[in-house]
């Protein structure tokens, strides 16, 4: 049974033994729950800005952090300042949600000639690494798990449902390890 990791738009509540298989995403707060699998994929609102917002407010996790979910690439976020900011809160953990690989066709494409893609996204997540986070790299599909793990990236989030065993036998046999997104 994979270890399943479910977003969380509001800590208040969550038992201390769940937070650290919650994907911390506040920015999630205006919508209803059933929205969230949609929401989840979509940098419509300002994450990260939700995400600093949230944490400054609250004493830091001395136990059982949650996972913290940011939008990696944000034009405006400045990798240095989000990894002092998380530390600060006592979070350990982030990955890379929402992510660009929700979009294909012609919207990957012009996110894409704009130099948003998978891998800045995890190129980030590695940057936060150095300045003592871990990483955890959200892959939609087969080519982004084998980018994250050509980079380096050994913890892996795959989207739950069909294919996913497969996607995860291929994980493993890679050298990494498969966590299950379930929104």
């Amino acid at each position: 049974m994979p270890i399943t990791l479910r977003p969380a738009a509001c800590l208040e509540g969550l038992p201390a033994r769940r937070r650290p298989r919650a994907v911390f995403l506040p920015a999630l707060a205006p919508f209803r729950p059933e929205l969230w699998p949609l929401v989840v994929h979509l940098p419509v609102l300002d994450v990260n800005g939700a995400l600093v917002a949230a944490l400054a407010g609250r004493t830091p996790f001395r136990a059982a952090p949650p996972i913290a979910a940011i939008f990696a690439c944000d034009p405006f976020l400045r990798l240095r300042d989000m990894a002092a900011s998380l530390r600060a809160a006592g979070i350990t953990e982030v990955v890379n949600l929402p992510s660009v690989q929700a979009h294909e066709g012609e919207a990957a494409a012009a996110l894409g000639a704009v130099g948003y893609r998978a891998e800045r996204e995890f190129r980030a997540l590695l940057t936060l690494a150095e300045h003592g986070l871990r990483p955890l790299a959200y892959a939609a599909r087969q080519e982004e798990a084998e980018a994250a793990l050509s980079l380096g990236l050994r913890r892996i989030l795959l989207p739950a449902g069909p294919g996913w065993a497969d996607l995860a036998s291929h994980v493993a046999v890679e050298g990494g390890e498969a966590l299950a997104w379930a929104p």
